[in-house]
């Protein structure tokens, strides 16, 4: 917990309860939640926390960078803790997510950036599952 603290601490973000055990929640999981599904994790701990508190430090966490957003399409946020450079493999039909590991290969020229200032590199791959596959492999059969 004294890692998390100094996490916090470091990038500005006043240390409380449920900061603490939200960010602990994320870094303990790699299914990448919902904020809904992080909420009926830390009420196991915090039972008086309301949704909004667990929605708007997910929010605060993600704007200091302690935690990524990920958007799968049509589908309502989801949030990583593991914020290392790494792409996600997503699963167009069951929303799965999971990690790759990825590093961004190029770097590139202001040129290139036409005075764009970039804050994030995300590269997502879309497609199916193994699971995901064999459904479909026997729905053609």
């Amino acid at each position: 917990m004294e890692n998390l603290v100094k996490k916090l601490r470091s990038h500005g973000i006043a240390v409380t309860p449920q900061r603490l055990t939200i960010l602990a929640v994320l870094e303990n999981r790699r299914d990448h939640p919902s904020a809904e599904r992080i909420y009926q994790e830390v009420r196991r701990q915090l039972p008086a926390i309301s949704f909004n508190t667990v929605y708007k430090t997910l929010e605060v966490l993600h704007q200091k960078g302690l935690v990524s957003k990920v958007n799968p399409l049509h589908e309502v946020a989801r949030y990583d803790g593991h914020t290392a450079p790494h792409a996600h493999l997503i699963c167009r039909k069951c929303l799965s997510i999971l990690d790759l590991d990825w590093e961004p290969a190029r770097v590139f020229s202001p040129e290139d950036l036409q005075g764009f200032h970039v804050e994030q590199q995300y590269l997502a791959l879309w497609g199916l599952c193994p699971r995901c596959q064999g459904q479909e492999n026997r729905k053609e059969d």
